[in-house]
């Protein structure tokens, strides 16, 4: 997969092309590629991805941004998964944000990209305002070339559409166990290892202290079973998100206490990978009573889920 950004693409061969944001690359937009994919086999067309650098609302709305469930880094990641020739990521500029749709269409879409057939989602908005829309790129098809193709809404056993929203909405309310079936996979975040104050260390239970973007979402504070992955090993964890409010103005953290491991990775950047919350987070009278829990919560995830993994 070539990984372009758009002011800088030259001629292209035809392509096909899907539109959105992709955050958190899910079914839902695992079913729009697909039928990119389709019409790209189909069409001896080139396959192509198109997405935002950045989510719009950062530049609209600012405080309406949401937090994301995918770096640009991680949606790079999981792209390569997929048999796509090209990934064009677009910055969302000023002059971006006051294009026109017809402007976006023959500007992005028939100029740089060469689009001979377009898949987006049924509630895809592109343009000045977001005044553009499925119909649009319908309605303009002929004038310029292309097919389209809109993509139904993806929904599964429970009724539940599958939307980026939704699954920012079990993140952040803990349910980290319910996400897999409208992801795809289970929820992680990728980050480096930092220095904390290394007070697990002084009662053996060492945590690797791990620092991800600031505009990445994260699950409600609380203990968490994870599963961690340095340097391609899986290994079974137990982290702690959020401020740990038995100290005074303890900074946010995201601590994990890693299974029978004892290797240094400070500056290693590992892969956590959200399980199941095992319980919120809670303040302690005294440091005695907070490391007493820690050992507890340890001991009992090791037994209820550990154990049960390695007999599986």
């Amino acid at each position: 997969m070539e990984i372009y950004d758009w002011k800088y693409l030259e001629e292209q061969e035809p392509t096909a092309v899907a539109l959105g944001f992709f955050d958190g690359v899910h079914l839902g937009h695992k079913a729009l590629i697909d039928g990119m994919l389709k019409i790209s086999k189909e069409k001896n067309l080139k396959s192509c991805v198109v997405t935002f650098k950045q989510h719009p609302l950062t530049r609209v709305f600012p405080k309406y941004a949401p937090k994301l469930i995918t770096s640009n880094e991680e949606k790079i990641r999981i792209l390569e998964q997929f048999d796509i020739d090209m990934l064009v990521f677009i910055d969302f500029t000023e002059e971006i944000m006051g294009m026109e749709p017809e402007e976006f269409i023959e500007k992005i879409l028939h100029e740089k990209l060469n689009a001979k057939g377009i898949v987006v989602g049924f509630n895809y908005n592109f343009g000045k305002k977001g005044s553009g829309n499925p119909e649009i790129l319908e309605h303009l098809k002929n004038k310029y070339d292309y097919c389209v193709s809109v993509v139904k809404p993806v929904t599964i056993k429970d009724g539940q559409i599958v939307s980026s929203t939704l699954i920012r909405n079990l993140i952040v309310n803990g349910k980290v166990d319910q996400i897999e079936k409208y992801l795809g996979r289970k929820f992680s975040v990728f980050g480096k290892v930092i220095r904390g104050k290394g007070l697990g260390r002084q009662f053996d239970i060492p945590t690797a202290n791990i620092k991800i973007a600031e505009n990445h979402i994260l699950p409600d504070a609380g203990v968490y079973y994870t599963t961690i992955i340095v340097d391609g090993e899986k290994y079974h964890g137990l982290t702690n998100v959020g401020y740990n409010p038995t100290f005074e103005n303890h900074p946010f953290s995201i601590e994990t206490y890693i299974y029978n491991f004892g290797t240094d990775i400070y500056g290693e950047t590992v892969e956590l990978i959200f399980n199941k919350k095992i319980r919120k987070e809670k303040k302690f009278d005294t440091l005695d009573e907070l490391i007493d829990q820690i050992k507890t919560d340890i001991s009992n995830t090791y037994e209820k889920y550990v154990l049960k993994v390695k007999k599986q």
